[in-house]
């Protein structure tokens, strides 16, 4: 849970300062590849990583190249680029990312049998480098951008769960609340009922101890004994009763702070679902931007 949530408010800070660095177009650039530097075209990703773009490149490259190693860089060779050159190319792929930085460069380099594509090539076959550098860079945009909404929208579920339970909690308090109050009215009754029956007792008691030691016998004793242990089960009973009177007002007193707190935890809640669904909103906008 911790991951998640840290990782949605990555995302809402990105969102206020994106715009500064949101890149939407290739550029030409350099970079130093291990056998050499070479003219590139460049494109600025964030939120990602080096393993992740490059993995992408990997996959793309498989389907038009006779083979793809990956070592320092992402290398394809025997691709089939028709709209570059008639013969196949080499293609050189480099992502670099500064340390704790959000923000990624991807190299791109094309290599033809006139050379290494830039600035001074051919126009047509320059053109159709950076289209192709483009279209792709583009789509790896939009997969980085569906994943971001794909986060967000499972935090927004998650948040809602937590509303839901929250809510099933507050009510299961509520009906506690109510059904302490009923069980304190029904010990109230308890204690008068059983004060009632000591109230009852207590005469007849007394004359039945006064008897006893005028004309003592058995049976008189036995009859003394048997109201001695109404007596005592009556005051059992009051004691019983208050106690369950305490320990439900206690009990009460406990749920109104937990339906309290549940009500608190709610609005947060809420304001927590309002802020998410504006960031799924946001990501949505981003990703429809893309083009």
């Amino acid at each position: 849970m911790t991951t998640l949530r840290n990782t949605l408010l990555a995302t809402s800070l990105f969102l206020c300062i994106a715009p500064t660095f949101a890149q939407t177009s290739v550029t030409p650039s350099s970079f130093a590849f291990s056998n050499g530097v070479h003219p590139t075209f460049s494109f600025v990703f964030e939120g990602t990583d080096v393993k992740y773009v490059e993995s992408y490149w990997r996959d793309e490259l498989k389907k038009m190249s006779a083979s793809v190693s990956v070592k320092k860089e992402v290398i394809a060779a025997g691709a089939l680029l028709p709209q570059v050159s008639p013969d196949t190319v080499r293609i050189l792929v480099k992502a670099e990312q500064r340390k704790n930085s959000p923000l990624l460069t991807a190299h791109v380099a094309i290599l033809t049998t006139a050379g290494y594509v830039g600035p001074t090539t051919n126009e047509r076959a320059y053109e159709a480098a950076r289209a192709f550098v483009q279209q792709h860079s583009t789509a790896l945009r939009r997969q980085l951008a569906q994943q971001e909404i794909t986060t967000a929208e499972k935090g927004l579920t998650q948040l809602r769960t937590e509303l839901s339970n929250l809510q099933r909690e507050r009510e299961r308090a509520k009906s506690s609340i109510e059904k302490s109050r009923q069980r304190a009215a029904e010990a109230v009754t308890d204690q008068q009922k059983a004060r009632a029956s000591m109230d009852e007792l207590a005469p007849r008691i007394e004359a039945k101890r006064l008897e006893v030691a005028q004309t003592p016998s058995d049976a008189g004793t036995k009859e003394l004994n048997e109201l001695l242990k109404q007596q005592t089960k009556a005051q059992d009973a009051e004691r019983k009763a208050l106690e369950t009177e305490r320990n439900m007002v206690k009990k009460g007193e406990e749920l109104e702070l937990q339906v309290k707190k549940h009500n608190d935890d709610e609005l947060l809640k809420q304001e927590a679902i309002t802020r998410q669904e504006t960031l799924v909103r946001s990501l949505r906008e981003k990703l429809d931007a893309i083009r």
